[in-house]
């Protein structure tokens, strides 16, 4: 990897020799030599340029990133059986596009197997989605889903579909890269929209915000790839809809039970201390 980065380095040496030899060579021969010498010239010049796929090529960071092995779930659960104490589901932007993501595309254990559903988000308005579903994030008013894109054809060449019924998802900023623990990989990126009632461009802002996440195409390893693997990987996504400004906490019966157990014995302490 070094040397084809520093080989390039020598390119402007090298064009500059080439100038010279041709100011003293040309001026001597006969326009046959000429023309022989100046096809020799195009060839050393395209040699000495730097190969497409050189340029194209995953870094070298990226090449050897194990994306199956980093993913890998051994046992995944349903939302039901964890119980625990101040417990919510708000997963890391890396942990989305690995754990959840990538091995729904394949078919893979999920650390949660129930918790992200599967919803055709972009046929309905936000506010038609279940109010149930919000209860993610640590505000209490976040919604997963996994969900198709769909691509149609405009006066702009071909886009994703983001209107619904009432409504469209608006880009908010550029596309965002998603690294793998905050590293140097990519593994994924990371689209904002904030959701517009009306028709485009004059829609009237909402609260509901989302987040689409889409795996990185270049990390995944070639041989897992078919056609409906690629498919996947070009219209698969991960929905994550904020409803701003809103919280719907939770007081489960698990919470409830250990809420009235500490009062219980609270007054039976009190009580002991009057008596």
């Amino acid at each position: 990897m070094q040397s084809e980065r520093q080989f390039p380095m020598l390119i402007p040496f090298f064009l500059l020799y080439i100038c010279s030899f041709i100011e003293q060579s040309f001026s001597h021969n006969s326009p046959t030599q000429t023309q022989t010498k100046a096809q020799v010239i195009i060839v050393l010049l395209f040699m000495a340029l730097p190969s497409p796929q050189s340029t194209s090529q995953v870094p070298e960071t990226e090449k050897d990133f194990d994306l199956l092995k980093c993913s890998k779930i051994e046992n995944g659960k349903k939302e039901a059986e964890i119980h625990l104490v101040g417990y919510r589901f708000d997963p890391s932007e890396d942990q989305i596009v690995v754990f959840y993501l990538f091995n729904k595309i394949l078919g893979r254990e999920l650390p949660i197997n129930d918790i992200i559903k599967e919803i055709s988000v972009y046929e309905h308005d936000p506010d038609e989605l279940p109010n149930d579903d919000f209860k993610h994030g640590v505000d209490c008013n976040e919604a997963f889903y996994f969900a198709y894109t769909e691509q149609v054809y405009s006066s702009r060449g071909k886009i994703t579909r983001r209107t619904t019924k009432s409504g469209y998802w608006d880009l908010d900023g550029e596309e965002e890269e998603v690294r793998y623990r905050n590293g140097d990989i990519t593994v994924g990126f990371e689209k904002v929209m904030v959701f517009h009632k009306g028709t485009a461009p004059n829609g009237i802002e909402t609260d509901f915000s989302m987040h689409e996440y889409r795996v990185n195409p270049l990390i995944v390893p070639t041989h897992v790839l078919n056609d409906s693997i690629r498919a996947k990987i070009e219209r698969y996504v991960v929905c994550r809809i904020i409803h701003e400004g809103v919280s719907n906490f939770p007081l489960t019966n698990f919470h409830q039970d250990g809420l009235l157990g500490l009062l219980k014995k609270q007054n039976q302490i009190d009580m002991t201390e009057i008596a």
